[in-house]
């Protein structure tokens, strides 16, 4: 009995030198091996706190640039290039304007009269009834004159005055409808706004289970790792895909573009071609109409010339004028008239005039007399009616004019104000509800929009949390604390739900 005792408190002594071996050798290999120094400090925690992950194909940081030789940007040579050419063209023009005059008035000393620039009147005109009123009365400043000019301005104070209160009312009723209007959408945007904030909750929470049963795969080994393992991991590979396909469309549209490119040259060529053919053709046809109707007025000349009679001279000059005829031809017509050798003479020098001189003096009627000042007016307003009734009251027919022409463009200033609110409202309201229905339409867009950013973010963690179960390189307990923080970046991370 003593010898088995003796046998269990050996086998319990050599058991606690083991464990306490086993702990020695611990404790030595973490100071010694582990940690070398002694002092080490790791810094796991704080990066699976940070979520500081290693995997830098995600994102490229830029070079830095290189640093700018001067701070500030301004640059002297860029600033006064500008003022230098703007000076040099004006310089420019108003040199060559110069050289034309002085090459214009060196020319009127050896050109001929007839190929000279004609003369211009001054013609005044007179458009506004005011100033009529106010030159008749400075003409004839008698009591008729001063008291049309006073009810021209008395008129013209009273037509301002009322076309100001209903341009104002008009623009106080549109502006009451356009708030009414701006209102009823900022209500019906409340709808909105509501359905893209419980969108955007929706899709945070959405991520969130998938990510919690992904996590729960991975700590747990589940049958569903494999699936949503394969989901992430092929992140890159539907990114390389989409890729390939936006690279074959862009192929697609550069092959189109050229062909397009192609396509309008050769219109363009064949348009060009067609066109100078045009051109040949139309010189044939003018060329050809000249020469037919030079033909015609010189059988016409012959025909008339037959006769020989005085009286048709003018006329045979005329044509001989349209068809520019020669000196040799206007003697001969000359010969069957029996002109003398100074008429003939006379002829030929009135064709040659016509055949140089491009200009020809304005009718009087039109143009006025030449260095001479002539006033007219054009009056269209009702203000000239009531100026004539003013100065003619015994005629019944100016006040009946000036009463119907003034009711009906005041009736018709009104009406057209009043369309013209209508207008301005009914296109407010249709642009409000195209606003609205714009707005809801970019819902969905907007939730799209915000699971694309919220994915870019978290996909990158999540693919680091794989690597890192597949390496084992952190236990179930360091890999739940990262599952924590990616969850609490799920929730609270860029972009917010509440921007």
């Amino acid at each position: 009995m003593p010898i088995e005792a003796l046998k269990i408190n050996q086998t319990r002594t050599k058991t606690r030198d083991e464990n306490i071996n086993k702990t020695l050798k611990g404790v030595l290999i973490n100071n010694h091996v582990s940690n070398p120094n002694g002092n080490y400090i790791s810094f796991n925690d704080i990066q699976d706190s940070l979520l500081v992950i290693d995997t830098p194909q995600y994102f490229n940081i830029p070079e830095k640039q290189q640093k700018i030789e001067h701070e500030s940007s301004f640059d002297i040579k860029k600033a006064i290039k500008p003022l230098i050419i703007g000076t040099g063209i004006l310089a420019g023009t108003i040199l060559g304007l110069s050289s034309i005059i002085k090459h214009s008035s060196k020319t009127l000393l050896t050109s001929k009269s007839f190929e000279q620039l004609p003369d211009l009147a001054v013609n005044m005109n007179i458009k506004e009834e005011p100033q009529f009123a106010i030159y008749r009365a400075i003409r004839d400043p008698n009591f008729k004159n001063i008291l049309g000019a006073c009810a021209i301005f008395i008129m013209s104070g009273i037509t301002i005055a009322c076309k100001n209160f209903v341009d104002g009312a008009k623009d106080i009723w549109i502006k009451k409808q356009s708030a009414d209007i701006e209102r009823d959408l900022q209500e019906n945007l409340i709808e909105v706004e509501t359905s893209s904030f419980s969108g955007k909750l929706k899709t945070v929470n959405e991520m969130l289970q998938k990510n919690i049963k992904y996590f729960d795969s991975v700590l747990n080994n589940t049958n569903q790792s494999t699936n949503i393992l394969n989901k992430y991991l092929s992140f890159k590979g539907r990114q390389k895909e989409a890729k390939n396909e936006n690279g074959n469309k862009n192929k697609e549209k550069d092959i189109k573009f050229i062909l397009l490119t192609l396509g309008v040259t050769a219109i363009a060529l064949m348009a060009g071609k067609i066109s100078l053919s045009n051109l040949r053709k139309t010189a044939q046809y003018s060329s050809q109409y000249a020469n037919n109707f030079t033909e015609n007025t010189i059988n016409a000349i012959n025909k008339t010339a037959q006769n020989a009679e005085k009286k048709d001279i003018p006329s045979i000059i005329e044509m001989l004028k349209s068809i520019c005829a020669k000196p040799e031809y206007i003697k001969e017509i000359g010969a069957k008239y029996n002109l003398s050798q100074a008429e003939t003479e006379e002829i030929i020098k009135s064709v040659n005039q016509t055949k140089k001189t491009i200009f020809a003096d304005a009718p009087t009627a039109l143009g006025g007399i030449p260095k001479k000042i002539q006033y007219y007016c054009y009056i269209d307003e009702n203000r000239g009616h009531l100026y004539n009734w003013i100065l003619n009251p015994e005629n019944k027919f100016t006040k009946y004019i000036f009463t119907a022409f003034t009711l009906s463009s005041a009736a018709g200033y009104l009406f057209k104000q009043a369309m013209d609110a209508v207008k301005d409202v009914t296109v407010i309201k249709e642009n409000a509800k195209t606003e609205l229905d714009l707005r809801k339409r970019l819902v969905e867009i907007e939730i799209r929009n915000f699971k694309s950013k919220k994915e870019s973010a978290i996909n990158p963690l999540i693919d680091n949390f794989t690597k890192l179960a597949k390496s084992e390189l952190k236990n179930r307990e360091e890999l739940k604390s990262l599952a924590d923080n990616i969850l609490q970046e799920t929730k609270n991370g860029p972009p917010y739900v509440y921007t």
